[in-house]
Protein backbone atom coordinates (compact mmCIF):
# COMPACT_ATOMS: atom_id res chain seq x y z
CA UNK A 1 0.00 0.00 0.00
CA UNK A 2 2.88 2.03 0.17
CA UNK A 3 3.08 3.79 -3.47
CA UNK A 4 -0.83 2.82 -4.27
CA UNK A 5 -3.16 5.47 -4.16
CA UNK A 6 -5.82 5.25 -1.44
CA UNK A 7 -9.27 4.82 -2.72
CA UNK A 8 -13.33 5.10 -2.01
CA UNK A 9 -14.01 2.16 -0.15
CA UNK A 10 -10.90 0.89 1.10
CA UNK A 11 -10.66 -0.72 4.64
CA UNK A 12 -8.18 0.01 7.03
CA UNK A 13 -7.21 -1.59 10.39
CA UNK A 14 -6.37 0.37 13.68
CA UNK A 15 -4.98 -1.94 16.41
CA UNK A 16 -6.56 -1.11 20.13
CA UNK A 17 -6.08 -2.82 23.61
CA UNK A 18 -9.16 -4.61 23.13
CA UNK A 19 -9.04 -5.77 19.11
CA UNK A 20 -8.67 -4.86 15.90
CA UNK A 21 -11.09 -1.89 14.60
CA UNK A 22 -11.98 -1.28 11.26
CA UNK A 23 -12.28 2.08 9.08
CA UNK A 24 -13.27 2.75 5.75
CA UNK A 25 -12.51 5.64 3.55
CA UNK A 26 -15.94 6.86 2.33
CA UNK A 27 -15.36 10.37 1.00
CA UNK A 28 -12.29 12.57 0.11
CA UNK A 29 -10.83 15.65 1.55
CA UNK A 30 -13.52 18.90 1.39
CA UNK A 31 -11.26 22.23 1.48
CA UNK A 32 -8.56 22.00 4.07
CA UNK A 33 -10.39 19.52 5.87
CA UNK A 34 -9.22 15.73 6.11
CA UNK A 35 -10.88 12.45 5.04
CA UNK A 36 -14.55 10.95 5.88
CA UNK A 37 -14.60 7.50 7.49
CA UNK A 38 -17.17 5.10 8.71
CA UNK A 39 -15.11 3.66 11.92
CA UNK A 40 -17.46 0.26 12.69
CA UNK A 41 -17.63 -0.83 16.40
CA UNK A 42 -16.88 -4.28 16.39
CA UNK A 43 -13.29 -5.27 16.92
CA UNK A 44 -11.85 -8.59 15.72
CA UNK A 45 -9.66 -11.08 16.83
CA UNK A 46 -7.31 -10.54 13.32
CA UNK A 47 -7.21 -7.11 10.51
CA UNK A 48 -9.08 -9.76 8.11
CA UNK A 49 -12.43 -9.73 7.03
CA UNK A 50 -13.24 -12.72 5.69
CA UNK A 51 -17.28 -12.97 5.32
CA UNK A 52 -17.68 -9.93 6.96
CA UNK A 53 -20.43 -7.78 5.51
CA UNK A 54 -19.38 -4.38 6.48
CA UNK A 55 -23.27 -3.37 5.89
CA UNK A 56 -24.42 -5.33 8.53
CA UNK A 57 -21.18 -5.68 10.61
CA UNK A 58 -22.80 -4.28 13.80
CA UNK A 59 -22.76 -0.67 13.19
CA UNK A 60 -19.98 2.37 12.72
CA UNK A 61 -20.53 6.33 12.93
CA UNK A 62 -18.68 8.79 10.49
CA UNK A 63 -16.14 11.32 11.56
CA UNK A 64 -13.22 13.05 9.99
CA UNK A 65 -9.98 11.63 10.34
CA UNK A 66 -6.50 12.32 9.11
CA UNK A 67 -6.68 8.70 7.13
CA UNK A 68 -3.42 9.75 4.46
CA UNK A 69 -1.05 11.03 7.16
CA UNK A 70 -1.90 8.11 9.67
CA UNK A 71 -1.44 5.39 7.26
CA UNK A 72 1.92 6.99 5.76
CA UNK A 73 3.12 7.00 9.77
CA UNK A 74 2.12 3.54 9.69
CA UNK A 75 -1.22 4.42 12.68
CA UNK A 76 -3.20 2.41 10.45
CA UNK A 77 -2.89 -0.64 8.01
CA UNK A 78 -4.44 -1.16 4.51
CA UNK A 79 -6.76 -4.47 4.77
CA UNK A 80 -8.53 -4.64 1.44
CA UNK A 81 -10.61 -2.62 -0.78
CA UNK A 82 -14.76 -3.03 -0.51
CA UNK A 83 -16.70 -0.91 -3.20
CA UNK A 84 -19.14 1.16 -1.56
CA UNK A 85 -22.63 0.13 -2.16
CA UNK A 86 -23.85 1.50 -5.53
CA UNK A 87 -26.41 3.80 -3.75
CA UNK A 88 -24.49 5.66 -0.65
CA UNK A 89 -24.67 8.84 -0.16
CA UNK A 90 -22.26 10.70 2.53
CA UNK A 91 -24.29 11.95 4.92
CA UNK A 92 -24.80 15.62 4.97
CA UNK A 93 -25.43 16.07 9.07
CA UNK A 94 -23.71 15.63 11.72
CA UNK A 95 -24.30 16.91 15.43
CA UNK A 96 -21.88 17.95 18.46
CA UNK A 97 -22.58 19.65 21.85
CA UNK A 98 -23.76 22.80 21.59
CA UNK A 99 -20.96 25.12 23.20
CA UNK A 100 -22.97 27.94 24.08
CA UNK A 101 -25.28 26.67 26.39
CA UNK A 102 -27.85 23.54 26.93
CA UNK A 103 -28.66 21.45 24.08
CA UNK A 104 -27.01 20.29 20.62
CA UNK A 105 -26.36 21.54 17.35
CA UNK A 106 -26.93 19.84 14.40
CA UNK A 107 -24.49 20.82 11.61
CA UNK A 108 -25.15 20.91 7.79
CA UNK A 109 -21.76 19.82 6.88
CA UNK A 110 -22.54 21.31 3.18
CA UNK A 111 -24.22 24.54 4.01
CA UNK A 112 -22.04 24.91 7.56
CA UNK A 113 -24.99 26.24 8.91
CA UNK A 114 -26.32 24.93 12.89
CA UNK A 115 -29.58 24.40 14.10
CA UNK A 116 -29.46 24.12 18.49
CA UNK A 117 -31.87 21.48 19.89
CA UNK A 118 -32.66 21.00 23.20
CA UNK A 119 -33.56 17.37 23.06
CA UNK A 120 -32.53 14.62 20.58
CA UNK A 121 -35.02 13.08 18.32
CA UNK A 122 -34.50 9.64 17.36
CA UNK A 123 -33.25 10.58 13.69
CA UNK A 124 -30.90 13.17 15.48
CA UNK A 125 -29.45 10.12 17.80
CA UNK A 126 -28.23 8.59 14.86
CA UNK A 127 -26.21 11.48 13.64
CA UNK A 128 -22.20 10.94 13.64
CA UNK A 129 -19.82 13.80 15.65
CA UNK A 130 -18.81 16.76 13.76
CA UNK A 131 -15.39 17.54 13.32
CA UNK A 132 -12.94 15.67 13.47
CA UNK A 133 -10.60 12.39 15.61
CA UNK A 134 -7.30 11.38 15.78
CA UNK A 135 -6.40 7.97 16.39
CA UNK A 136 -6.28 8.29 20.02
CA UNK A 137 -10.00 8.70 20.85
CA UNK A 138 -11.27 6.44 17.80
CA UNK A 139 -9.60 3.51 19.79
CA UNK A 140 -10.74 4.90 22.77
CA UNK A 141 -14.26 4.88 21.74
CA UNK A 142 -13.95 1.21 20.46
CA UNK A 143 -12.24 -0.11 23.63
CA UNK A 144 -15.43 1.72 25.56
CA UNK A 145 -17.77 0.18 23.41
CA UNK A 146 -18.90 3.65 22.45
CA UNK A 147 -22.22 4.26 20.41
CA UNK A 148 -23.95 7.31 19.16
CA UNK A 149 -27.08 6.28 20.50
CA UNK A 150 -25.59 6.19 24.13
CA UNK A 151 -23.32 9.42 23.45
CA UNK A 152 -25.20 12.42 25.90
CA UNK A 153 -24.47 16.15 26.50
CA UNK A 154 -23.21 15.27 29.48
CA UNK A 155 -20.73 11.83 28.91
CA UNK A 156 -19.26 13.78 25.56
CA UNK A 157 -17.20 10.72 24.53
CA UNK A 158 -17.64 8.54 27.81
Amino acid sequence: MENKKIELGDVFAIETSKGIGHLQYVEGPKGDDVELIRVFYNLHGSTDLPNINLETAGGYFFVRFPLKASLRKKIIRFVEHINLPKNFQPPIFFRTVNPFGDGWQIVNSETLKRETVLHLTDEHKKLSPWGGMNDTLIKELLEKGWRLENWTADNIFA
